[in-house]
């Protein structure tokens, strides 16, 4: 029950995160988010088995937030791909470090990985409806800026914005909107939840807000068929999801084509 009450809370995190990383034109920074919130996660599973317990949520916040403020650092030498590939690659070598030493714990890391669509609980309802409610605060209140950013950096920048202030809130709405939905979504399939449907609602719309809502009704029927199949069919709800989001833009990709 919880999951049919999440999925459209899931549905709006995914289209206000995943319209920033599209329109930011850093996608992959969705997936180096995820592995990222993943090395927090396995820190947090591995402190919990030497008795140190701590929530996996706030670890995995504090990790996805510190490591894409990282790869937006490295970019500054590079591209911002390569600085996303680096700092990421950083932390799934500490994620898979923590889970090597975390004998027993395999089951629990798994949800985080491929996702648990069907078997969220209250706790996961209540962390995503506290993410949402804090990106809709900071995307409102920063939307004027967001958005002058994202389609005209140098612009914004010789206006007197705080291009760094700016670019650090799109990587912050990122990392707490992907760690929210990690364990529905699952770290691996997470790319292809956030992104495909802001990419396909981007290639129809003729304004951000029309992106915003095409992205939520795309991504809140790939949750929705994912869970019809899934209780017919005994296939993760997170994996057919991710299929379907997929299948609909390489399908959209070859029409405009």
């Amino acid at each position: 029950m919880d999951s049919i009450f999440a999925i459209p809370l899931i549905s709006a995190i995914v289209s206000i995160a995943g319209n920033l990383a599209v329109f930011r034109k850093a996608s992959f920074l969705i997936a180096g988010v995820a592995h990222s919130a993943l090395a927090g996660v396995a820190l947090a599973i591995f402190l919990a088995s030497i008795s140190i317990e701590l929530d996996y949520f706030l670890v995995a916040t504090l990790f996805a937030i510190f490591f894409a403020l990282l790869a937006t650092t490295f970019s500054k030498f590079s591209d911002i791909d390569t600085g996303i590939g680096v700092s990421f690659a950083l932390a799934m070598a500490i994620a898979v470090i923590l889970i090597s030493l975390t004998r027993g714990y395999t089951a629990k890391l798994w949800a985080f990985l491929f996702g648990e669509l069907f078997l969220m609980t209250e706790k996961d309802f209540l962390y995503i409806s506290i993410a949402l409610v804090a990106i809709l605060l900071i995307f409102g209140f920063f939307y004027d800026k967001l958005i002058f950013f994202l389609f005209d950096p140098e612009g914004a920048e010789a206006s007197g914005i705080n291009t760094r202030l700016i670019d650090a809130i799109v990587v912050a709405i990122v990392a707490i909107a992907v760690v929210a939905v990690i364990r529905a979504v699952g770290a691996i399939l997470a790319y292809s939840i956030f992104v495909a449907p802001s990419a396909v609602a981007k290639k129809f719309s003729k304004s951000v807000a029309q992106s915003l809502i095409y992205s939520f009704l795309i991504t809140l029927i790939c949750l929705i068929l994912g869970l019809i199949v899934s209780s017919a069919i005994p296939i993760s709800a997170s994996a057919i999801s991710a299929f379907i989001a997929s299948i609909i833009y390489l399908l959209v990709a070859i029409e405009k084509s």
